[in-house]
């Protein structure tokens, strides 16, 4: 999967005062992200920004005709909604209302011979951020829009980050899957997990609950 990505932070700040000493600044930042599914292949995206609305039909246009969407629910699999161009939306309309949020992620697929562009456009998600793992197997990738590893976009890969021997992340490669487990002896994942690209999603399957926290700031 080839992604462009370019974020525009436009800080906004606003200044009241209890004292005549006393200024409060907020800073938002929006941007987009591009993502390129490439003709008749596969691809799991996450969505990388918060947008005003984030369901599936809101997430992924314009996209063509026949283009689908594979919604993971623990314990149940996946759901595929395929776009119809005629009622502008994926059907059924249960994927199509999906809520994929910040660090969530999906399986597409772009059955058509020309390669589709998806592009995101929201605000960056700052702060103190939590993305649950719960035990089995999810689509989730980073909340905020940057390339690297998993664990260093703050996927815990430790036993002191709770993760258990056993526990695997798979990044999908277009033919199949690299797959990285965790190993108690050497406190790490074997082999060492590949870097993610912006808004790229991976399974991540765990035995006990857990979390993927991040802290992050635009501000330098």
């Amino acid at each position: 999967m080839r992604t462009k990505t370019l974020l525009l932070i436009a800080a906004i700040g606003a200044a009241g005062a209890a004292t005549s000493m006393a200024q409060v600044y907020s800073v938002n930042a929006v941007g987009y992200v591009n993502k390129t599914v490439p003709k008749g292949q596969f691809s799991m995206i996450a969505n990388p920004l918060k947008a005003a609305t984030n369901t599936v039909n809101a997430l992924f246009q314009p996209v063509p005709a026949g283009f689908q969407v594979f919604v993971y629910t623990q314990g149940k699999g996946f759901d595929v909604g395929t776009y119809d161009d005629l009622e502008g939306a994926f059907l059924p309309a249960s994927v199509g209302n999906a809520v994929i949020n910040p660090g969530k992620g999906v399986f597409v697929k772009n059955p058509t011979t020309a390669d589709v562009t998806i592009t995101f456009v929201g605000e960056v998600m700052q702060g103190t951020l939590t993305n649950p793992l719960a035990p089995g197997l999810q689509i989730v990738g980073s909340q905020v829009p940057q390339e690297g590893t998993a664990s260093d976009l703050g996927l815990p890969h430790t036993t002191a980050g709770g993760m258990t021997p056993g526990d695997q992340v798979y990044q999908f490669t277009g033919t199949g899957y690299y797959v990285s487990t965790f190993d108690d002896l050497e406190d790490n994942f074997v082999p060492a997990l590949k870097p993610l690209a912006v808004g790229e999603a991976v399974f991540v399957k765990v035995a006990k609950a857990n979390s993927w926290n991040r802290t992050f700031s635009v501000n330098p």
